[in-house]
């Protein structure tokens, strides 16, 4: 019976709402849930009955006729798609460093059981071996590590940075993780020799050094005023033991700058042979250079100017044995560790992922993507240098970007719809009561 097509018409409202009304129902359900994406579905027409395709025009002079429209019957709607929103969520600050938002394009990869999956949500935590996982399902955060050698330690470039692998892999970062001692190589000395002192004048001034192991050592510089004019002598001790310098007399000019030398070279086997010990690396060898003044601005290294003895060591780069007390997380990505001993290192760096077309992938639960076929396969990069647009933000975290108040408006009308559908079956209802009536 044809009347009976406004009931199965009725039935496809009722069905294509009540689906509408779950997706708006989940989205509700996500409002507080990290890096939720909203989703939106689309209704489409079902297919048309057609009667009568129509006519064209025929009219010629006076005679002839126009042409006449299809006759067709429309059969209801039906979902066409579901649409994800993935517009940037507000990113809310947490406090804990490697709480991590993207701010931009891009999604978090994952390895869980061989998969990798991809996601906005990044609340991360170690694990007893030092991989940086999602905490709801286990999969390892993926990125790239630093390069070691045999023995362990990381291989740094020629800034000193450590070097990073290019193979995507699982972030691991040990617990037990050390910073290894420096031997100090460099030293930089600053400040005034008094014009006016004396002769025989002295003044001392004192540096702790690091040997290959990390064990600190006092080297201790004293400068005496000579009768020569802008000549003071320098003598040499480590821990207490005097030992001869290449260089044992310090001239000026007389603008008040140093004249000679600008640097010494101190042998760290001249060290070891004061102290009586093979401490100091003296095969690669890691002899010890102390600047006096820099070539460029000798006003920046020691000078002899009228007023009070202010020489002293301002600088050198060795340290001691460090270990890890904290984590932070750069614009880019990168993973930096802050030791004990004062430094911080470059110790891996997070991965992202784009996609040609973000809306085909596949949500998997779990705040979790997967590609799709029409997805396309993921773009790996980085945040800031491969993908310029994108930011890693610590400390923070990507909210749901559900509008409650677009969710709100749009259950009234789904409810509205649901409504007015459940009418026409209940309308056809009574035409079909009609209808058997009149066999009466």
């Amino acid at each position: 019976m044809a009347i009976s097509r406004s009931l199965s018409i009725g039935i496809s409202s009722l069905r294509s709402h009540q689906r509408r009304f779950e997706v708006i129902s989940n989205n509700i359900a996500n409002i507080n849930t990290t890096g939720y994406k909203s989703s939106r579905i689309n209704f489409v027409e079902q297919f048309n009955q057609i009667y009568n395709r129509g006519r064209a025009s025929n009219v010629s002079s006076s005679s002839g006729s126009g042409g006449l429209n299809p006759i067709q019957y429309g059969l209801g709607v039906r979902v066409g798609s579901i649409t994800p929103d993935l517009s940037q969520g507000v990113i809310e600050a947490t406090g804990r460093p490697l709480d991590m938002a993207i701010q931009g394009d891009g999604f978090f990869v994952y390895q869980l059981n061989g998969r990798q999956f991809f996601s906005r949500s990044a609340p991360i935590v170690r694990d007893s071996e030092g991989f940086l996982i999602d905490p709801t399902t286990g999969a390892v955060l993926q990125g790239y590590n630093v390069v070691r050698n045999s023995s362990g330690f990381i291989i740094l470039d020629n800034n000193g940075i450590s070097t990073l692998s290019k193979t995507l892999t699982n972030l691991q970062i040990p617990n037990n993780l050390v910073n290894p001692p420096r031997q100090t190589q460099s030293v930089i000395m600053g400040g005034n020799l008094n014009a006016d002192a004396a002769v025989n004048t002295t003044t001392r001034t004192s540096v702790t050094l690091y040997d290959n192991l990390g064990a600190a050592h006092t080297l201790t510089f004293t400068f005496t005023k000579t009768a020569n004019p802008n000549e003071w002598s320098l003598a040499a001790e480590i821990d207490g033991n005097a030992f001869t310098l290449a260089t044992t007399t310090i001239t000026f000019n007389q603008d008040g700058t140093i004249n000679t030398p600008t640097e010494i070279t101190i042998n760290a086997s001249d060290l070891n042979t004061a102290i009586g010990s093979n401490v100091f690396d003296a095969t690669t060898p890691k002899n010890i250079t102390i600047q006096m003044a820099p070539s460029s601005n000798r006003l920046q290294g020691i000078t002899q100017f009228s007023g009070t003895n202010t020489v002293s060591f301002q600088y050198q780069d060795g340290y001691t044995l460090g270990e890890l007390a904290d984590l932070s997380v750069d614009y880019n990505g990168k993973i930096w560790g802050s030791f004990t001993n004062g430094r911080t290192e470059l110790l891996g760096q997070i991965a992202l992922a784009r996609f040609a077309n973000p809306s085909a992938l596949v949500r998997e639960g779990n705040n979790m993507f997967s590609v799709a076929p029409d997805s396309g396969l993921p773009i790996l990069g980085t945040a800031g240098e491969s993908f310029a647009s994108s930011r890693i933000y610590s400390g923070a975290l990507e909210q749901s970007n559900v509008d409650l108040a677009e969710q709100f408006t749009e259950m009234i009308t789904t409810q509205r719809a649901y409504e007015a559908a459940a009418r026409t079956i209940t309308v056809t209802d009574v035409m079909l009561a009609e209808t058997n009536n009149l066999k009466r």
